[in-house]
């Protein structure tokens, strides 16, 4: 148990830290090759927040453990808004930009509402997997499109490079890219590996430890992201990370999983899951709705409040 527990740790900070190579090595090849900053920031950087929840759902999915796969996606999107947005308005209350109000949250929700409706028979079907990258491909193009407009905002890279020494930086970014991969599947593995072992510990079920534990594990880029935007004054980005998290975990994380290999879960188990994160979606919809310009620190308390009874709901049905 002890020797499971660091190996899941050592886990977690080679994902998070694969995630940060992979994002620095595809910002410099990006930007290099001349890629509009706005579209790295769609693609590139926020990938890498969503890429330790990709690997980790795509390593249990291959190795058969499907309730760590999809556990994974629905606990990280409980915690993005339970705890890490919960968090972010305690430290210091979100603003709510009207865009984000009127499409990004409700879109959310939206997606939130179709996956529930999908695995509510107990299966994300290869069918339905690809319903749901079609549909990422085009929120993309929506997002971009927006992004031109400065109707949304987008994380901008951090690197910024000298088009003088283009060659270089190309093969230097490749290399940082290949080894972001190569430590976001061996870190993925070990979650994996470490958070079977830790289930069968502890006498609790593989998707319990993928709802909380791993979920929660994953989702630490997305916490450090919206933290370090909040303190910033950067509302806009603090929230449209959490949201977009939630919309690309959906979409491009069970999508290409779902792909990869259908993921059957225990009906019963499956529909407390879905249920409880369209609830939390529909709680910050409403709360956005209402507050109109932010999510001040009561909301904050809110959605802590019922993000524990969610984590207790959860324990209590396993």
């Amino acid at each position: 148990m002890t020797v499971a527990a660091l190996i899941f740790l050592l886990g977690v900070g080679v994902l998070v830290g694969g995630a940060w190579v992979l994002v620095s090595g595809g910002t410099r090849v990006a930007s290099a090759l001349g890629v509009p900053a706005v579209v790295v920031g769609l693609t590139v950087v926020a990938f890498g927040t969503s890429a330790p929840e990709l690997f980790v759902s795509l390593m249990g999915a291959l190795q058969g453990n499907a309730a760590i796969a999809l556990g994974n996606v629905i606990g990280s999107n409980v915690a993005n808004l339970g705890l890490i947005l919960a968090l972010a308005a305690l430290l210091r209350p979100v603003k709510v930009e009207r865009a984000m109000r009127r499409r990004e949250v409700p879109g959310m929700l939206a997606v939130s509402v179709l996956l529930a409706l999908m695995v509510w028979d107990g299966v994300l079907s290869r069918p339905e997997s690809a319903a749901l990258v079609v549909l990422f491909a085009v929120f993309l193009v929506l997002t971009a499109r927006g992004a031109a407009r400065g109707e949304v905002a987008v994380p901008r890279p951090a690197v910024q490079i000298d088009r003088a020494h283009r060659t270089r930086e190309v093969l230097l970014g490749t290399g940082l890219i290949v080894a972001g991969v190569v430590a976001l599947a061996g870190g993925g593995r070990l979650i994996v590996d470490s958070a079977v072992t830790i289930a069968r510990s502890l006498g609790a079920s593989e998707a319990l430890i993928g709802l909380t534990l791993v979920a929660v594990g994953t989702s630490l880029p997305e916490l450090a992201t919206s933290i370090v935007a909040g303190l910033r004054r950067q509302d806009d980005l603090a929230l449209g990370n959490i949201v977009g998290s939630n919309i690309f975990n959906i979409l491009g994380v069970a999508g290409p999983v779902g792909l990869v290999r259908p993921l059957v879960v225990d009906p019963g188990e499956g529909r407390l899951q879905v249920s409880a994160m369209v609830g939390i979606a529909a709680l910050a919809w409403i709360m956005v709705s209402l507050r109109g310009r932010d999510v001040g620190r009561r909301g904050g308390l809110l959605l802590l409040a019922v993000y524990a009874a969610i984590m207790a709901l959860w324990m209590a049905g396993d």
